[in-house]
């Protein structure tokens, strides 16, 4: 893989409910925050749904709040607005794209539709797009968990996520002394469940497999 190519390292962060919740932890602020001291399902006003993305070599999170439902569709979405907005210019001479994500979730290894929308997202970007599912109970060693979501999760210890334009603004902040920044954007837009991809919509002509796990590890050309 060569470094004129993405490493992407990707996972959902902890889902958080908006609202005038208590929410664990400390933060400044100027006055006494009244909140209600227990964050029950019918007191919230909507969900918080961070879905990130690392770059491993420049350092750089990119996160995007949404609202609706974490599914493949989301994030296909997310992925081609780094492409599109910060990706295709920091890496203009990029061939491939290497992603390093968990096994479940909506970008399982298992359900076809997370494949489906990687060839849609190949095509639309003419990347090649090499996947790399760490195994079940190993989402620890994704490297998104301790060099983003760690100091984003500092980040917004104590805050009480109001509004979406405040958990952007408060996520937004993070950062460390070894240059870490974050975009953040968000993607309120309505995410249907339960869509079934069946295996004959997936071109297994343009899935290559790699003779080490291959169900964990394959490449999808455009």
């Amino acid at each position: 893989m060569s470094l004129k190519s993405p490493i992407l390292s990707i996972d959902c962060k902890k889902k958080e409910k908006l609202g005038n919740l208590y929410r664990g932890g400390k933060c400044f602020a100027t006055k006494t925050l009244n909140v209600y001291d227990h964050d029950y399902e019918h007191l919230s006003e909507g969900k918080v749904i961070p879905q990130g993305l690392f770059d491993m070599q420049t350092n750089k999170g990119y996160i995007s709040i949404g609202g609706s439902s974490e599914t493949a569709d989301f994030i296909a979405d997310n992925l081609l607005w780094w492409w599109n907005e910060y990706g295709i210019h920091q890496y203009p001479d990029a061939k491939n794209i290497l992603l390093l994500c968990d096994a479940g979730g909506a970008n399982s290894y298992r359900h076809y539709i997370f494949k489906h929308r990687l060839q849609m997202f190949a095509k639309q970007t003419g990347l090649s797009v090499i996947v790399c599912h760490y195994p079940p109970y190993c989402s620890k060693w994704n490297p998104i968990e301790h060099r983003l979501f760690s100091h984003v999760h500092r980040a917004m210890e104590g805050v009480i996520f109001s509004d979406y334009e405040t958990v952007k603004k408060t996520i937004q902040n993070t950062s460390t002394n070894t240059g870490l920044s974050v975009k953040v954007r968000l993607n309120l837009k309505e995410y249907k469940t339960g869509i079934n991809v069946k295996k004959d919509e997936i071109d297994e002509k343009r899935i290559v497999h790699h003779p080490q796990i291959p169900e964990l590890n394959y490449r999808i050309y455009p």
